[in-house]
């Protein structure tokens, strides 16, 4: 889960441009945003955004990663919408 929940801030802070802004639309403190952020980039070993006073923007390596997480996070999504395989085949195999 902390890795799910790092990309999902990460991906939030980039497409909003800013710390603060990924954390009002996740519902979390910006010291929180800040911690997952600089974990994450513990973790992959580099720095992902370029930070200013005024904004932040992606590095070459947010800007890979970003397109990375945007696609995982999809997919995380929309596995979680569907029934595990296994119950979908119990469930023919009960109906006929």
């Amino acid at each position: 889960m902390g890795r799910f929940r790092q990309l999902e801030t990460f991906v939030a802070v980039a497409e909003s441009g800013g710390f603060n802004a990924a954390a009002r639309h996740l519902q979390m403190s910006p010291p929180s945003v800040t911690r997952l952020i600089a974990a994450l980039e513990d973790r992959i070993g580099t720095r992902l955004f370029i930070r200013t006073t005024r904004q932040v923007s992606l590095t070459e390596a947010g800007e890979r990663l970003f397109h990375d997480a945007v696609r995982i996070l999809a997919e995380i999504l929309q596995r979680s919408r569907r029934p595990p395989l296994a119950l979908t085949q119990n469930r023919k195999a009960c109906s006929a």
